[in-house]
């Protein structure tokens, strides 16, 4: 080979070459966390729940596994401690499919003839300030299917977090772990998934409040949903690309959209704008937000 077409000589130190990088850790453990705030220390209790599924219709498909852990919340917004953690399998009633094996790692033997306490799992929700799931819309109609309504704010980390204000780039909860630096070492498995949105939420962003703090402001500051009733069907297209959601089912058959303080102004003129009249507008306390459609009326 000609001295020309030689590969050049590269140096044994790595920081000849210089590149950026980024260093992710795996989440905590549940030994990782505390039991207890300090003692005197002011906290809000917060459950965090994670649900696994047969599948994503909550009309037709059930619970196979459960986690809920109680984290305590300083004034500061951190999670000061883990006092609880609670999971267990539950068993369908029929086969797994290859795609739920496949996804979870839980075969029809981990899971026959396993069941949860549903009055524990109540009893531990309505102890707490709040609860917080990871993408709310999907777990809470699920829990509320097994265990009935339980009267308990609810926020969602999904869609009541600014993430890109606060430098990420929004998707699952993995993603957004790994941009907070950190990864799963496993998921799909309730019990993962929970502690790794404890960590998620407990992240400190670059405007200097954790993702649980943002979550709560939201839990507490007011919204509403606007539903489309009597809008003429020509719009649905308009609707559906504003993001209005089809309610269907009996009293139902509208589109709906839960609208949120700084965007309630702009909204309403969109609507008034592009329909051309007001849509009724009902106030959505945290208690009653995520629900699924068939477990609220249309006003």
């Amino acid at each position: 080979m000609k001295n020309s077409e030689q590969r050049p000589e590269v140096s044994g130190s790595v920081e000849a070459c210089p590149v950026d990088r980024r260093i992710l850790r795996p989440v905590r453990g549940r030994n990782d966390w505390p039991r207890l705030a300090p003692e005197g220390e002011a906290v809000r209790r917060i459950a965090v729940i994670d649900a696994e599924t047969t599948g994503l219709a909550v009309e037709r498909h059930q619970i196979i596994e459960l986690c809920v852990a109680i984290v305590q919340v300083n004034d500061a917004g951190r999670i000061v401690a883990v006092e609880v953690v609670r999971s267990g399998l539950i068993d369908p009633g029929h086969p797994l499919t290859a795609e739920i094996v496949d996804l979870t790692g839980l075969t029809d033997q981990d899971i026959a003839g396993r069941s949860i306490d549903e009055d524990q799992v109540a009893a531990m929700l309505a102890s707490c300030d709040g609860v917080v799931a990871y993408n709310a819309g999907f777990d809470r109609p699920f829990v509320e299917k097994m265990i009935g309504h339980v009267a308990v704010p609810w926020g969602c980390a999904m869609a009541d977090v600014p993430w890109r204000k606060l430098g990420f780039e929004p998707g699952p909860q993995g993603y957004l772990l790994n941009q907070a630096g950190y990864y799963m070492p496993s998921a799909h498995r309730a019990k993962d998934d929970v502690l790794a949105l404890i960590q998620l939420l407990d992240h400190v962003c670059d405007d200097g409040e954790t993702v649980i703090a943002n979550t709560l402001a939201a839990i507490d500051a007011p919204s509403w949903r606007f539903e489309a009733q009597g809008a003429p069907y020509g719009y649905r297209h308009d609707l559906r690309d504003q993001r209005y959601r089809w309610a269907w089912g009996r009293l139902h058959d509208l589109w709906h959209k839960h609208v949120r303080d700084e965007a309630y102004q702009a909204e309403l003129d969109w609507y008034v704008r592009t329909i051309g009249k007001e849509p009724v507008i009902v106030p959505l306390p945290a208690s009653e937000r995520y629900r699924f459609h068939t477990a609220w009326t249309p006003a």
